[in-house]
């Protein structure tokens, strides 16, 4: 599969095909707030970290079915594993959880975007042969704009508590997919199954302490089963790519996701703004973005 996966092309079928993942978790999250009666940011962490830990047992599972023995990471990688579940998965999904629920849809979605420039910005601080190329920034700029087309409205204000926490939120995201691209050489599966479990256990555990439930029914059950698949299959494979590609080239697949996400808005809630021409404008331009980025760089640039 990796062989496969260094292709240029299959790749960014792959980094697509994960923002079409993530893209469906957020119609289907809405949909399960509204049918379990879930409101509070604790029952909301709560039903994250049941999501996570389950992602976790199915990448598990997964290794055992594949190679008959318990997952396995080498001692001196543990820390940097767990690390990758603390930033990747807890801390990061714990504060995106409050944030989101201190700010509007809007200015989530152009943050949420804007972590593809961190990404881009950061990489090669942190990678040797990653470079930052101004047909890169540019790249990430004309995608950046796509969004904020669509989202052009209630962008006045900031509070630490909301748009705030969302920023860090997306900074810890970056971080920890470059600790994850570190660590994760060699043992893509086992660090992903660790890291989302982990994770999970994390988010989970404030869950608790903030006094949050689970609602157990067959549809609580069956939604979040699902979701736990979209992340066991999305963060595998993003895992992959990660260690496979420059961080900021499959990162900046990132500005698809409130792209994806108005997409399965409209299949699963019939959410219809997809079809207005902003929209269709904005996924032009994320689209040329993304390209830009992943252009072979020249010897001379």
């Amino acid at each position: 599969m990796q062989n496969l996966l260094k292709r240029k092309g299959v790749a960014m079928l792959a980094a697509v095909l994960c923002t079409v993942l993530w893209g469906s978790a957020y119609p289907v999250i809405k949909y399960g707030y509204q049918v379990l009666n879930i409101t509070s940011v604790a029952d909301k962490l709560m039903f994250a970290g049941v999501r996570f830990v389950l992602a976790g047992l199915m990448v598990f599972a997964f290794i055992w079915c594949k190679n008959r023995c318990v997952p396995t990471v080498p001692r001196e990688r543990v820390g940097g594993v767990l690390l990758y579940g603390v930033l990747q998965t807890g801390l990061m999904y714990i504060l995106n959880y409050i944030g989101v629920a201190n700010t509007t849809a809007t200015k989530t979605s152009i943050i949420t975007a804007a972590s593809a420039f961190f990404a881009v910005l950061f990489a090669p601080l942190f990678f040797k042969g990653e470079r930052l190329t101004a047909r890169k920034v540019v790249g990430v700029l004309i995608g950046m704009t796509g969004i904020v087309l669509v989202n052009n409205t209630a962008l006045d204000g900031f509070s630490f508590m909301g748009e705030g926490l969302v920023l860090i939120s997306m900074l810890l995201n970056t971080a920890g997919s470059f600790v994850g691209k570190h660590v994760s050489k060699g043992i893509v599966y086992e660090s992903t199954a660790y890291q989302l479990g982990f994770g999970g256990l994390l988010i989970l555990l404030i869950a608790l302490i903030m006094g949050g439930r689970f609602p157990l029914t067959w549809q609580s059950v069956g939604i979040v089963l699902f979701l736990a698949f979209v992340s066991a299959a999305a963060f595998t494979l993003w895992t992959a790519l990660l260690v496979l590609h420059e961080a900021g080239q499959i990162l900046v697949f990132n500005m698809l996701i409130p792209v994806t996400g108005a997409l399965w808005s409209y299949v699963i809630l019939g959410e219809t703004r997809i079809f207005e021409p902003l929209y269709i404008v904005s996924i032009v331009l994320t689209a040329v973005g993304i390209v830009l980025v992943n252009r072979p760089t020249k010897s001379k640039e």
